[in-house]
C-alpha cells in the first residue's frame, strides 16, 4: 500500500492489482501505521482518501493469505480479529474518511468502503458481497453497517444473493453516495478532500462527532463471534 499526504488529507492507495488488491500482512502493518499518524495528528491531517486501481477496489484479506488461513485456525482468527480491528479505527477516526472505488469492490473490499464516512465510485465501479460462494459470512463487520445503508430487507437480499449492483444501482440503493465519470472517482474524492481541509478542520470533526451520534456506529462484535463459530470452528482442523 502507497501512502501519501497530499496538502492536509493522507491517501492510502491499494497497489496489488495482480492480486486483485487484496489485504496481506504487508498490507495490514502499513495501515496501522497509517493509522497512528491520523489518530494523533487530527490537527494537520483532516481527511483520508482510500483509492484501489482502475479495474479493481479491493477483494479484502489477500487470497494466498487466506488459504494458509483455512489451514491455521489461530492464523485465520488472528487475521480476522486484526482487520476488523482495522475497520474499526478507520470508522472511529475524528477525521472525514473517503472510499473512492473504481472497477469491482467485493468481499472485504465492500467492508472496508462501508468503513468509510463516503463512498464515491465512478459509474464503472461494481459491487457484491460474495462470502457464501464461499461457504463463509462477512467477518469485517458489513452486517452491522450495511443496515444503515441498505436497511434491513434489502441487507439480507445483499448478503443472501449477493446481487452485483452497477454504481447507479448501489446508488439508488443507497450503497454508495455519488456517482461520477468512470475513471475518476480518486478524483473526485481528492477535490472533496481539498474542499473539506480547507474548512476549520476542528469544525468539520464537530459536525461529523454530532451526524455520528445521531447514526451511531456500530460497536457490537458479535459478528466476529458468529464469524469465529460459523466459519472458522466449523470449516478448519484442529
Amino acid at each position: 500500500m502507497i501512502v501519501t499526504a497530499q496538502e492536509r488529507f493522507m491517501v492510502w492507495e491499494f497497489d496489488r492489482p495482480g492480486a486483485d488488491n487484496g489485504v496481506d500482512e504487508a498490507t495490514m502493518s502499513a495501515m496501522e501505521v497509517a493509522l497512528e499518524q491520523l489518530e494523533t495528528r487530527p490537527d494537520d491531517l483532516g481527511c483520508l482518501v482510500i483509492r484501489g486501481s482502475k479495474r479493481v477496489f479491493s477483494t479484502g484479506l489477500d487470497a494466498a493469505m487466506l488459504e494458509v488461513c483455512f489451514k491455521d485456525r489461530a492464523k485465520f482468527s488472528g487475521a480476522i480479529y486484526r482487520m476488523s480491528e482495522i475497520l474499526e479505527r478507520i470508522a472511529a477516526l475524528p477525521q472525514i474518511s473517503i472510499a473512492c472505488v473504481d472497477g469491482d469492490c467485493r468481499l472485504g473490499g465492500v467492508e472496508l468502503a462501508l468503513a468509510c464516512d463516503l463512498i464515491l465510485a465512478s459509474d464503472s465501479a461494481r459491487f457484491t458481497d460474495g462470502h457464501l460462494s464461499f461457504d463463509a459470512m462477512p467477518g469485517g463487520g458489513a452486517t452491522k453497517r450495511l443496515p444503515s445503508r441498505l436497511g434491513y430487507g434489502r441487507t439480507l437480499l445483499f448478503l443472501l444473493e449477493s446481487p452485483v449492483l452497477s454504481a447507479s444501482e448501489a446508488f439508488t440503493a443507497g450503497l454508495i453516495d455519488e456517482v461520477v465519470e468512470a475513471g475518476f472517482a480518486f478524483e473526485r474524492g481528492a477535490a472533496l478532500a481539498r474542499t473539506i481541509t480547507r474548512r476549520d478542520i476542528a469544525l468539520v470533526q464537530d459536525i461529523k462527532a454530532s451526524v455520528r451520534s445521531a447514526a451511531p456506529a456500530p460497536s457490537d462484535k458479535s459478528f466476529l463471534r458468529a464469524f469465529q463459530r460459523s466459519v472458522i470452528d466449523r470449516l478448519v482442523a484442529d
